[in-house]
């Protein structure tokens, strides 16, 4: 591990120092980030409230592809690689912010993957190619979340309502709160109970699939799945990366916090009842013969579905408008920045309007592909791997470079004659930056982050490979895309 590295390793002692300092100088300059004290433990819950979302209400379909033992060690075996990353994203942020003081440049603004992207790598268009790509994935994420909504009031109204009908009357649901409301303050207590909502959702389903269950039949669960490929396995991992995506987030969180450093400790909190509640939701509904990759879709209609159809209704709701706010906000920003604030009929229009556009896409989205399942597994596929472990590590190795060409710059110029010294040397490159990095990472790092990768992008190829053609299965037995797709709750 270089020196920048071990600076900043666990248990971050040099990186309290550092942003202690950086805090410290943040009264002078607007572009020092303010601290608004959120804890690690209200973070814990912001990542559960996050993370412990819609994902889980297929892991019924998980268990059945792979069967229980590689289903616990894929639950089980990624959650290591989340907590490694969240670690890396934390040394990211106190490296950057070691190299900047020793510049002596001025703190830089670190509240988003863009934003840190832009830095490190020297240029706003790879700043903006990040905010792109980032925004892009979360807005087909709400895509997910609409599916959901649609779906909720399938199981909710009459028997043989068309899901396009269900999606159309969530977006005129949706589209108020959408247009009007324009900020979130903190909120924890709102995150909490919206996690309670999507939990009580799932012991509702699970309570039923377990009555459901005929005692006196054999179970059908399999150590190993009978018809189990390598495709296959890789298939059902997309959405367990899916489930552990939270990563895109974590600088923002980290913004929030009066002691960023400690942001690895919500893991202690977080980790345990995320990885329970998966294991819970996989094993029990696979146990006892859940028949659908989606355990609401297992349970028989009656008023125990319609409960569980409202609560899940409301939870995904408010995640949809928690994450359409960032992303109205920040598109309003680029197109019109100066009336981002105002409370005029023009800018309340202006972000109305990106609300009502992104319903229109969601719209589109959820109807091409219908099905929940698959429709997460090719998000999980192509964009969460990428996103949420590759880009991450990319970054901590491009910091570490950096970190330690500013470190030698500080020791010449003490001796050369200071910042005419270090204008009149090149930026180097980001890839130069991130081989530098990664000449200086120890060999236990460097071995979890080549597997990390390797499984990243398998699940890119073997596993997105997978899911199109479950897609194509799908169509073949449920009808194409911007058909009906009415709910069928039998086995």
């Amino acid at each position: 591990m270089s020196q920048c590295a071990r600076d900043v390793a666990p248990p971050f002692d040099h990186e309290r120092d550092e942003y202690a300092s950086q805090s410290s100088g943040s009264q002078s300059s607007d572009s020092i980030i303010e601290r608004r004290g959120t804890s690690w433990v209200d973070v814990a819950w912001l990542m559960l409230s996050d993370v412990v979302g819609t994902s889980v209400l297929v892991f019924a379909g998980v268990a059945r592809q792979l069967g229980v033992a590689l289903t616990v060690v894929f639950i089980v075996g990624l959650f290591p690689p989340s907590l490694f990353v969240s670690v890396l994203m934390v040394r990211t942020r106190a490296l950057t912010v070691k190299a900047a003081q020793l510049r002596g440049q001025r703190m830089p603004r670190l509240g988003a993957m863009g934003e840190v992207a832009g830095y490190l790598l020297r240029t706003p268009r790879g700043g903006s190619l990040v905010y792109t790509v980032v925004y892009g994935y979360t807005l087909l994420g709400q895509a997910s979340y609409l599916l959901v909504l649609g779906t909720s009031l399938q199981d909710v109204a009459r028997p043989g309502l068309c899901l396009y009908t269900a999606l159309a009357l969530a977006c005129g649901v949706a589209v108020i709160p959408v247009a009007a409301i324009r900020n979130l303050g903190d909120s924890v207590v709102l995150c909490f109970a919206n996690l309670l909502l999507i939990v009580a959702v799932v012991v509702i389903a699970l309570a039923k699939i377990v009555g459901q269950a005929d005692p006196s039949a054999p179970s059908a669960a399999h150590a190993f799945a009978p018809d189990l490929t390598l495709a296959a396995a890789f298939g059902a991992a997309t959405n367990v990366v899916y489930s552990y995506s939270g990563q895109w987030m974590y600088f923002e969180i980290m913004d929030t916090m009066d002691a960023p450093w400690d942001f690895p400790k919500a893991f202690g909190v977080a980790g345990p009842i995320m990885v329970s509640i998966y294991l819970s939701v996989a094993l029990v509904a696979y146990c006892f013969g859940a028949h659908h990759d989606d355990i609401l879709k297992s349970v028989d209609e009656g008023p125990a579905l319609r409960v569980a159809s409202v609560l899940l209704f409301l939870h995904v709701i408010v995640v949809y408008l928690v994450k359409s706010i960032v992303i109205q906000r920040h598109l309003h920003h680029l197109t019109s920045p100066r009336d981002l604030d105002k409370r005029s009929l023009a800018s309340y229009a202006k972000h109305g309007g990106w609300g009502a556009a992104m319903l229109v896409f969601c719209y589109v989205v959820a109807n091409a592909v219908p099905f929940f399942s698959q429709l997460l597994g090719l998000i999980g596929g192509l964009c969460s791997g990428p996103i949420n472990f590759l880009l991450p590590i990319f970054l901590f190795l491009v910091a570490s470079g950096r970190c330690a060409v500013a470190k030698g710059e500080d020791t010449a110029d003490s001796s050369d004659s200071g910042a005419d010294a270090c204008a009149s040397r090149p930026v180097e490159s980001s890839l130069s930056a991130a081989r530098r990095g990664l000449s200086g990472v120890g060999a236990g790092d460097l071995a979890f982050m080549g597997a990390i990768c390797v499984f990243i992008v398998l699940t890119m190829v073997l596993g997105v490979t997978s899911v199109v053609r479950q897609i194509i299965e799908e169509q073949g037995a449920q009808g194409r895309p911007f058909t009906c797709h009415a709910r069928d709750h039998s086995g």
